[in-house]
């Protein structure tokens, strides 16, 4: 994680780089998918909320429009519960996500036990990922409806959805794999019969 310590004349300092930023540099840093941080240079006190929300106010000054006025309108009405009603949905698709993969890996270890184990695990995992893809599917719509160009949102769901299709094709490999153990249990079956 980038840190970039604020001093009491309000100039920022990139610590890794070992230089001065400007509220657009910071900017840029996260539109490119940077994790930063942002501190008092005296306190420690984390300010990064306060310097996101800078960065938004001065795009919003330059009018880039970054946000929809009804957005921010909800923004200061709630006093910024709209913003972690929305999160939620990103956070809870990324811990579904990371369950699913923890499941497909403890379903290929299911491998060593039996076919009918493993058959079970990956019918069970085929379910939950597309009850998971529906809800998803749904919060998505309800999220991304008004905000639609907060770019990282749209990198979190980029994530989610590549996770989602990393879950399909583990799916898929186990579908393979049982197939494979049925023919060689058929094939020995087949093997004992024509010895006898």
């Amino acid at each position: 994680m980038k840190i970039i310590k604020r001093y009491a004349n309000r100039k920022l300092y990139d610590t890794e780089r070992s230089c001065y930023v400007t509220l657009e540099d910071i900017a840029l840093m996260v539109r490119n998918g940077e994790d930063c941080r942002i501190v008092d240079k005296k306190t420690d006190e984390d300010l990064t909320s306060v310097t996101f929300a800078q960065i938004i106010f001065e795009e919003e000054k330059r009018s880039r429009r970054i946000l929809p006025l009804s957005t921010l309108r909800s923004i200061i009405q709630t006093s910024g519960e709209f913003l972690q009603k929305i999160s939620q949905p990103v956070q809870q698709l990324k811990e579904e996500s990371q369950k699913s993969v923890d499941r497909l890996r403890r379903g290929s270890e299911v491998i060593d036990e039996g076919r009918q184990a493993l058959l079970k695990t990956t019918q069970s995992l085929q379910r939950a990922i597309e009850e998971m893809q529906s809800r998803v599917d749904e919060r998505i719509k309800d999220a991304i409806g008004s905000l639609t160009h907060v770019p990282m949102l749209t990198k979190r769901l980029d994530e989610s959805l590549n996770r989602l299709d990393e879950c399909e094709r583990h799916i898929v490999e186990l579908n393979k794999k049982v197939e494979q153990l049925q023919r060689s249990k058929k094939d020995n079956t087949e093997l004992k019969g024509q010895t006898l």
